[in-house]
């Protein structure tokens, strides 16, 4: 999370494990030698990208009952308190995407200010489907 109420989720690719193994090999233990002094050389593939809209304090990843699945709880300075879920099926996903599509279509905000700007304040919203507005 960054202090602007964005939340990212980022993994390593598969085959880093396999890169970090053999980096100790071989004579080239400087950067420079390697030829990634310009950039790094693993880097992290977004997974979620999602705009919260208050700073976050606290991330955690925990399971919600013994034995679950596991989800990262995050709290804000105002003192919300949110979750992201995994979806489990694909069904599920495409329902809740499709649930979230009509939502915005048929009941525009108030203010005036479109759902979905909101949530892409500073990046494009990335595989998240907004729980709160669908509730």
């Amino acid at each position: 999370a960054d202090k602007f109420g964005n939340i990212f989720v980022a993994r390593l690719p598969e085959h880093v494990n396999d890169d970090l193994t053999m980096e100790g090999q071989g004579d080239k233990n400087w950067m420079w030698e390697r030829g990634y002094l310009n950039s790094a050389p693993q880097k992290a593939e977004e997974i979620v990208q999602y705009h919260v809209g208050d700073m976050v304090t606290s991330l955690t990843k925990t399971e919600l009952t013994p034995g679950g699945q596991e989800v990262i709880v995050y709290t804000t300075i105002m003192g919300s308190v949110g979750s992201f879920v995994p979806v489990q099926s694909r069904d599920d996903a495409d329902f809740f995407q499709l649930l979230e599509m009509h939502l915005r279509q048929e009941n525009p905000p108030l203010c005036g200010r479109d759902h979905l700007v909101y949530r892409s304040y500073y990046h494009p919203v990335k595989d998240v489907i907004d729980g709160d507005f669908c509730e």
